[in-house]
């Protein structure tokens, strides 16, 4: 072979190399604006949203993100989209509907039916969302007609209470402090990418409260991570605990603090069905958090055990259901 032809045949390759390169990176490009555009349609022009907070400081962070709005006569049906990522729940007109702490195998758009809790004319939706490290997202879309979806979508037009409220649930209080929203962006992004619909029931608003049988103290351990010589060491440390028993139950706690916290502040909180249990180091504890001057917060998932121990003082539980 010549030298001629072995620069045709060199030529030959790199065109038939350049063809399935562009091939491959059309087929992507395709795939991705298919499925971005699925979602798009899903969610509109939501955005995701969180309170103005430094991510990187990992403090524990709780707000509130509320939006008035307006529903025309005719609906079809109100269906509210939401994710509140790490742990959300949802009021509307001042009653809570909805609501779940999210995770690794969990995350998704949940999809909710509140056709039977808002009103033709003004209304208005409060996300409360709590995050122990201080991270996560905030994204919602109502529709009112399949021709009429995301009617009422996150964007820096929601107002973000940092300090809580009774009034938040029904109207922006007259001295309350508010601030926009960081708009963190359209999905899909960061660690949410492309998620799933789900559908799910509604919350049952609370119909009892249970009181514990007893409570006693408990010097427990609680795990830690230590910095030594630049290295992160996971340890444990002994603190003063409260522990409530219940008796064998189910339900979702409610946590009710002594003196509200003047910052978001995070309880440490454990379950238990014996009570040598309490005295060993857990790592998958609860964290619960507390926006500044709330005294009140209820976990919106149900817990089965019979105790529970709460790090720190002036904290009380009772089980709701």
């Amino acid at each position: 072979m010549g030298i001629g032809d072995s620069e045709r045949d060199l030529m030959r390759r790199l065109t038939i190399v350049l063809a399935l390169v562009f091939a491959f990176t059309a087929a992507f490009s395709f795939l991705l604006r298919t499925y971005s555009q699925k979602f798009f349609d899903i969610t509109g022009q939501a955005r995701w949203i969180w309170a103005q907070a430094r991510m990187s400081d990992a403090e524990p962070v709780a707000f509130f993100a509320a939006r008035d709005f307006t529903l025309p006569e005719n609906r079809i049906f109100t269906h509210l989209k939401v994710l509140g990522d790490p742990e959300y729940s949802v009021f509307v007109n001042g009653r809570e509907i909805a609501g779940r702490t999210v995770d690794e195998e969990s995350r998704a758009l949940d999809l909710y039916d509140i056709s039977g809790a808002v009103h033709t004319g003004r209304n208005r939706i409060v996300v409360a969302v709590r995050a122990s490290q201080g991270v996560g997202g905030l994204l919602a879309g109502i529709d009112i007609a399949p021709e009429t979806a995301n009617f009422v979508v996150t964007d820096a037009s929601w107002k973000i209470y940092r300090t809580w409220s009774p009034e938040i649930l029904l109207r922006d209080p007259p001295n309350g402090k508010w601030q926009a929203p960081a708009v963190i962006g359209e999905p899909p992004v960061g660690r949410w990418n492309y998620l799933a619909l789900e559908q799910r029931p509604l919350t049952s608003p609370p119909a009892t409260a249970v009181q514990p049988h007893e409570s006693f103290e408990q010097l427990a351990l609680l795990p830690v991570i230590r910095t030594v010589a630049g290295i992160a060491v996971a340890t444990n440390a002994r603190q003063r605990a409260t522990a409530f028993d219940f008796g064998f139950t189910k339900g979702r706690i409610r946590l009710t603090m002594q003196d509200a916290p003047f910052l978001s502040k995070a309880v440490n909180v454990r379950f238990a069905n014996a009570r040598e249990e309490l005295a060993l180091v857990d790592w998958g504890m609860r964290r619960v958090v507390f926006a500044p001057g709330e005294h009140v917060v209820t976990t919106p998932e149900s817990h089965d055990f019979r105790y529970v121990m709460v790090f720190g003082k002036g904290v009380t539980v009772e089980v709701v259901n």
